[in-house]
């Protein structure tokens, strides 16, 4: 049992899901292998490059049940090279020739990377249902909390009032976007290839555009347009906008851990029966999902330089890079399987304190209006900069002489010659904001549904449809 956290039963189900880890697991990998070296044989009999007979026996013998997992790592550990060890292990399987047959006209990186694009293919389904169960969580908290008043913070100060249901529809719509760009890389990430070592094909020989066709078609998988062991570029954008994803949800927990500080009281996290937050502090709930969250955007964040290191590849075959991919197709998507759960699990059973959050809105001092009152003064006459200028000496004043700023705001001359006390209310009224963030949480909600449209059991269907 490995004691890395994706490999250590104690600590893979903190960093992953058992669902994904299914993607990457041994078995798998053998069950795609014999899938692609059948392609292999399906394409090359279809086109009259090997006999039929051989196509079909190699259908019938190369199937994960005849193989022994300790007797073929045996044999890929013998060869040096994975592949190698495949196939000769695989010659006892055959009884009528069929053997000579397998691997025929294919390179081995032909068989790794369409490998890794079936895998990368059943990760990006998981994926893309994952993000549809958070986007539905995260739409139903925005517009449940559409209206209720909240304070946006500039370098963490009160800066004006603001909704939670709008902060919260500023994540959608960026999961939005994210979710359509993942949804339009798949014609491009999703093929096959079956173009040899150097990419002429001279192993498959004539009427090769056609091989690599029945190819591909046989595994449900794009034809590229060329040859592309070479271009990587392929996976590494698909990792770019998985990255990108990593980062959206790693801002959602900062923020859920600023709310979570014992200060501020707005978020917590739910504990379920059992579940300890300390052996020291034994009633503390620390918000770890939270900080799990953040953590799993730093690791796959720091993944995302190896990506692009595979993109230097010297000369038509070069292992030196390509062993990245190796590592980070498979980790990256298990740590953004987990931080999804995370995210969707908080946002599920996690708690917004509304009466909190009300109870922090009013220990503001004024500041957070100060640009609506600006404004204000300009629109009456007095102008923006001068209005500016004023209102940053009332701060200073507030500061020397220890007085609340808003109640300057109401005592100073020069204000009182443009507003009334009335309009002065209207201006430092928590609800000022409240209609544009009502109206843009609902253009939010509305473009995410045309987007994202639910089916007939109520459930958000995958894709796009803009």
């Amino acid at each position: 049992m490995s004691g890395e956290v994706l490999g250590s039963m104690f600590n893979q189900n903190g960093y992953s899901t058992a669902r994904m880890r299914a993607v990457w697991s041994d078995e798998n990998r053998l069950k795609i292998v014999c899938k692609v070296e059948t392609a292999v044989a399906y394409a090359m009999s279809k086109n009259k490059k090997m006999p039929l007979s051989a196509y079909e026996e190699i259908k019938e013998k190369i199937v994960p049940k005849n193989y022994d997992m300790t007797k073929l790592r045996l044999s890929a550990a013998r060869a040096g090279h994975f592949l190698a060890g495949f196939v000769s292990y695989s010659q006892q399987l055959f009884e009528d020739g069929g053997g000579q047959y397998l691997h025929y006209g294919a390179a081995s990186e032909d068989v790794e990377d369409t490998c890794y694009v079936l895998q990368l293919k059943q990760a990006d389904k998981i994926i893309m249902d994952y993000l549809v169960k958070f986007g539905s969580v995260l739409y139903d908290l925005a517009d449940k909390y559409k209206k209720t008043i909240n304070v946006a913070m500039a370098h963490r100060t009160y800066s004006s009032p603001s909704t939670l249901g709008f902060k919260l529809g500023i994540i959608l719509n960026e999961l939005d976007y994210l979710m359509r760009r993942l949804d339009s890389l798949s014609d491009f990430t999703f093929a096959g290839s079956l173009t040899g070592v150097e990419g002429l094909s001279t192993m498959v020989g004539d009427n090769y555009d056609q091989v690599e066709t029945d190819f591909c078609d046989y595994l449900d998988l794009q034809v590229p347009e060329m040859y592309w062991h070479t271009q990587r570029e392929r996976f590494t954008e698909y990792c770019h906008v998985l990255t990108m994803i990593a980062q959206m949800l790693g801002k959602l927990g900062k923020n859920l851990l600023t709310m979570s500080q014992t200060q501020v009281g707005e978020f917590q996290e739910a504990y379920a029966p059992g579940r300890q937050g300390s052996t020291v502090i034994p009633t503390v709930r620390e918000p770890y999902m939270c900080e799990a969250i953040v953590n799993l955007s730093t690791i796959i964040r720091n993944e995302m330089p190896l990506m692009y290191d595979t993109m230097q590849v010297s000369g038509e075959k070069d292992t030196a890079v390509w062993r990245d991919i190796y590592v980070v197709l498979p980790e990256m998507t298990m740590y953004l399987s987990g931080q999804l759960n995370y995210a969707t699990t908080i946002l599920k059973t996690g708690k917004f304190d509304t009466k909190r959050m009300a109870e922090n809105f009013i220990l503001g001092d004024g500041t957070m209006y100060s640009g609506a009152l600006m404004m204000a003064l300009a629109k009456k006459g007095m102008g923006r900069q001068d209005a500016h200028e004023l209102l940053v000496r009332l701060r200073v004043k507030a500061d020397e002489e220890n007085k609340l700023l808003k109640d300057l705001f109401y005592s100073d001359d020069t204000i009182a010659k443009y507003l009334s006390r009335q309009d002065l209310d209207k201006v430092m009224s928590p609800e000022a904001g409240v209609p544009h963030a009502l109206e843009k949480t609902n253009k939010i909600l509305g473009l995410y549904r045309k987007r994202h449209p639910l089916n007939k059991k109520g459930v958000i269907n995958n894709g796009t449809n803009s």
